[in-house]
């Protein structure tokens, strides 16, 4: 299996908002990342066990807090001051949106279950703090959020989640003599690939932003996720000439008549 294929977990950790990381970032903060979930649903627990509302109410704090400072958790502040240090991992970047908003929802529930409390309701108490620490649990072991899940389908169905580029203007950017950039892993590649592209692995990726910078760079891989990811990557390093065409099968109608360009066959010369 290529080292550039994403694991379950980095698919979770994309779709809670880490698209502009490499798959060896993503591994590099997969045990990070558990140590602020872990931690808060284990003083749930403890308000649970105790049935004490102040308790709930003091870790649902620490979600209000992360929701409107995205670098501020007070657990994520501790790991990277003091946790990471102990093992030499890497430090937690800010909380994207959907990070955020599933901490939002975590310091709602424990809200109201410190309510039922006390309004001497256990059992109902019980049955919304129960439901959140199997939801932190599933994070906590797999990194898949179904919060983060459910904002995605949402944006999917309000036509807002960010999509590959239309197949017009992959025609259009051929005749312009874009680059086109294969972000799979070289086994994937070597079993097949659209005509006339460069591999250049995720993990490489940066390797080539010098060659790449002024030119029009088209991205695809299997599914179009990686591809994102590399358009991510060039958007935050300030290059704005990279396009995901998304998926390998989507884009073969329209690479199968492109005719091998002196730019395309210059780089390659280069990359490899």
């Amino acid at each position: 299996m290529s080292e550039c294929k994403l694991s379950f977990q980095q698919m979770s950790l994309f779709q809670q908002g880490y698209q502009s990381y490499t798959p060896t970032e993503l591994k590099q903060l997969e045990w990070g990342l558990r140590f602020t979930p872990a931690i808060c649903s284990s003083i749930t627990l403890i308000g649970l066990l105790t049935q004490s509302p102040l308790v709930l109410f003091a870790v649902s704090i620490l979600g209000f807090w992360a929701f409107f400072f995205p670098a501020g958790h007070p657990m994520d502040l501790l790991y990277n001051h003091v946790v990471r240090h102990w093992f030499s991992a890497a430090k937690l970047p800010p909380n994207p949106f959907q990070r955020r908003l599933a901490c939002l929802s975590a310091a709602v529930m424990n809200v109201i279950a410190g309510v039922l409390f006390l309004a001497a309701l256990p059992v109902a108490a019980w049955v919304v703090g129960g439901i959140l620490l199997v939801l932190q649990l599933i994070v906590i072991t797999t990194h898949f959020c179904t919060l983060s899940w459910m904002y995605e389908g949402l944006m999917r169905a309000l036509g807002k989640w960010t999509v590959p580029i239309e197949l017009v203007q992959v025609e259009k950017l051929c005749q312009e003599g874009a680059i086109l950039v294969d972000v799979r892993g070289a086994d994937e590649f070597a079993q097949g690939h659209l005509p006339n592209a460069l591999n250049i692995p995720l993990e490489q990726l940066p390797n080539y932003f010098a060659q790449l910078a002024d030119k029009k760079v088209m991205l695809y891989c299997a599914s179009g996720m990686r591809s994102f990811i590399a358009s991510e990557m060039f958007q935050k390093q300030g290059y704005h000439n990279s396009y995901n065409i998304g998926a390998m099968a989507r884009c073969q109608p329209v690479f199968a008549k492109q005719p091998a360009t002196p730019a395309q066959s210059h780089l390659a010369n280069q990359v490899v």
